[in-house]
């Protein structure tokens, strides 16, 4: 398959091209919190040649296709929260308290030897106490206020004033939160040597490590379908609500 993606965003063919975010997850090409760059200097940045990582992609969509995550670029803005709710969140929750006690019991047994566990235990339980407000700000607040905008707008209602002004203010506060996430991810990373086990790992060691590797993908791709598809996308049908009833 020959694609011409030079000259594009790494969010704009995460978007088009909803697969290639597991090339760009295999070679740490951030896709969510800093989707705006252009493909051939993120490439470079990591080290790559933009042409073998495009090469990369068409093999694997020709391999499985592009449907996988496709429709959601034609879903509504509900669907889309759904979606987020019933994959990321859920998921999100479930290994936040499964991988507590992992952490805890690895860090218990091995910290002596290895002492970078303990600080992983203590970066991963930051990134649990950042997440789980996020998502219950996101549900309690931001995505019932978009499911309400998006029903007075195919309704044509007037738009109701939101307490906070705009989608833009809670918007921005999301994003930074996911860039602080962002960031507790790659620390935790270089505290594992890219979640590389060492000789003695035993089967929980072995565990913890290829689940918080899971884990982090998982956050990448919630983040990146916010940042770049839902947020944006709420953004304009504010700003088309408001402009229809002036």
């Amino acid at each position: 398959m020959n694609l011409d993606l030079h000259t594009k965003t790494v969010r704009e063919i995460a978007l088009d091209m909803p697969i290639s975010t597991r090339i760009f997850e295999a070679h740490k090409i951030d896709y969510c919190c800093h989707g705006d760059t252009n493909f051939d200097e993120a490439c470079r940045s990591a080290g790559l040649n933009p042409d073998a990582v495009i090469e990369q992609i068409g093999g694997v969509v020709d391999k499985l296709g592009n449907r996988e995550l496709d429709w959601l670029n034609d879903a509504s803005l509900t669907e889309v929260m759904d979606y987020i709710l019933d994959k990321h969140h859920a998921f999100t929750r479930d290994e936040m308290a499964q991988l507590t006690a992992l952490a805890n019991k690895v860090a218990t047994r091995h910290g002596e030897h290895l002492p970078a566990l303990l600080e992983l235990k203590s970066t991963f339980q930051e990134l649990c106490d950042d997440l789980e407000p996020h998502m219950l700000k996101e549900e309690e607040v931001l995505f019932p206020y978009i499911e309400e905008m998006e029903a007075r707008h195919d309704e044509k209602q007037p738009p109701r004033f939101p307490p906070f002004a705009t989608v833009r203010n809670p918007v921005g506060m999301m994003s930074i939160e996911h860039e602080a996430v962002g960031e507790l991810l790659v620390k935790m990373r270089k505290l594992t040597d890219d979640y590389t086990l060492p000789d003695w790992a035993c089967p929980s060691f072995t565990a913890l490590y290829h689940r918080l590797a899971d884990l982090e993908a998982d956050v990448h791709q919630h983040i990146h379908l916010e940042n770049n598809l839902l947020f944006p996308k709420a953004i304009e049908m504010e700003q088309s609500l408001f402009a229809e009833a002036m």
